[in-house]
Order: structure tokens, then C-alpha cells, then sequence
């Protein structure tokens, strides 16, 4: 027997969402947040903007994670 899975097709959106959320609740500019986590200011806006699928690395998402003192898990929940 074949098992099936169903994949969340805008999973990228949702992280995109959660982490421009995680992001505010603590303080943190977009300027802040791409020195600390070296990543560049143009990918991170165009990435919270959330109005595509657009990929991230893991491990940027892991350094975006532990600059705010999010477990990475809570940018896959659904809003």
C-alpha cells in the first residue's frame, strides 16, 4: 500500500508571513535583522512581501530563528 501526502503548495508564503510577524512582535527593523543575519536587505523585503512562493535557505531561516528567539517550527504554522 502506497501512502499519499498532501503538500501546503504556499508553505513558502507562510514562512514569508510568520517570520515579517516573529519579526515585529520583536522589534526588530528589516535593516537590523539582515546585518545580523547577513542577508540582504532586497531578498528579505521582497521575501516578507509574501505575494509569491519565493525560497529560502534553511539555514538563513535558522539564523533568522535564532536572532529572534523563535523555534524555526513556528514559521511553518499556518496564520
Amino acid at each position: 500500500m502506497r501512502k499519499t501526502y498532501e503538500f501546503n503548495l504556499e508553505m513558502y508564503k507562510t514562512v514569508a508571513l510568520n517570520v515579517g510577524k516573529y519579526r515585529k512582535e520583536k522589534r526588530y527593523s528589516i535593516d537590523e535583522l539582515c546585518k545580523y543575519a547577513e542577508i540582504k536587505k532586497e531578498f528579505l523585503q521582497e521575501f516578507e512581501l509574501a505575494d509569491k512562493n519565493m525560497p529560502i535557505s534553511i539555514y538563513d531561516l535558522y539564523k533568522i530563528s535564532v536572532i529572534l528567539d523563535v523555534n524555526i517550527s513556528k514559521f511553518f504554522e499556518e496564520i
